[in-house]
């Protein structure tokens, strides 16, 4: 196979994603040091994502991974990795806070109420998986947004949306390079254009704002001390816009991937300019 384009294909994806972080971003402390930090953070993030199931085929319990079967026990095996992997996180920032145990315990509970709930439901299984998997995306992308937010001692609770752009931004990357790095290993042919446009453009689009989303809605949200309703709240707006636009992909529903992708066009516009450290940077 022609290794070629892929490799054009992954400079390009990378190329764009320096472009946004020089053009958005334009303290060099930013660029340099927490655009490093998240990189390597994305890096472990998609890492265990893609790990999961080839974990289980090395162990010889293929049948357990929620791509082959979905059942109450591959989704509890899957909470669980998730789970860990944030607690993971947590311990690593040295991030021993009550909100960060509550976050916690709030989207854990809400992620087992997702999977079995909807096992019980008789949810179709090719819709629970993106439901499942989409939430788990979140889950992670968020937690490592918000214990980077809390690491660098940020006063300002709307600069936590700049944390969840960065993290989305490199998630996206992290992943579809990875998604090349499998399709060569198949043997499989890459359209570069659905690469650089889809995957490249949209795709990143969707990660960013539904994550960025869930932060935004927590801080509006937020009145008291109790973040019980900011996070549930922001769970389900950050978790619906993900999952609904994987299920309208999966299906081919242009007539809701289209006003979707129109919609988080226009809500990445708004909440770039949510955080301060985004709007001092770029109108200095």
């Amino acid at each position: 196979m022609n290794i070629v384009r892929p490799i054009i294909t992954s400079i390009l994806l990378v190329y764009v994603r320096i472009r946004i972080i020089n053009t958005i971003f334009s303290q060099k402390k930013i660029k340099i040091w927490i655009t490093l930090k998240v990189f390597g953070l994305a890096i472990i993030i998609v890492g265990s994502l893609f790990a999961y199931t080839y974990l289980l085929w090395y162990i010889g319990q293929k049948n357990l991974a929620l791509t082959n079967v979905i059942d109450s026990k591959t989704l509890l095996i899957f909470v669980g990795y998730c789970t860990i992997f944030v607690i993971f996180v947590t311990i690593f920032f040295r991030n021993r806070y009550k909100r960060i145990v509550q976050i916690l315990l709030i989207w854990s509970l809400f992620f087992i109420a997702l999977a079995y709930g909807g096992f019980l439901a008789w949810i179709n299984t090719l819709i629970l998986y993106y439901l499942v998997s989409a939430y788990a995306e979140e889950y992670m992308k968020y937690s490592a947004s918000n214990n980077m937010f809390l690491a660098e001692k940020e006063t300002n609770e709307s600069n936590l949306i700049f944390f969840c752009i960065l993290v989305g931004l490199w998630f996206s990357a992290i992943e579809n390079i990875l998604y090349i790095i499998n399709t060569i290993m198949n043997n499989q042919n890459i359209n570069i254009m659905n690469m650089l446009i889809g995957r490249g453009l949209v795709s990143t689009l969707i990660h960013i704002v539904s994550t960025s989303l869930i932060a935004f809605i927590m801080i509006k949200t937020k009145k008291t001390n109790s973040i019980i309703i900011p996070v549930i709240l922001g769970i389900i707006g950050g978790f619906w816009l993900h999952s609904a636009y994987n299920i309208s992909l999966q299906y081919n529903l242009s007539y809701i991937t289209i006003p979707m992708v129109i919609l988080a066009f226009f809500l990445m516009t708004y909440l770039t300019f949510q955080s301060d450290i985004i709007y001092s940077s770029s109108t200095k």
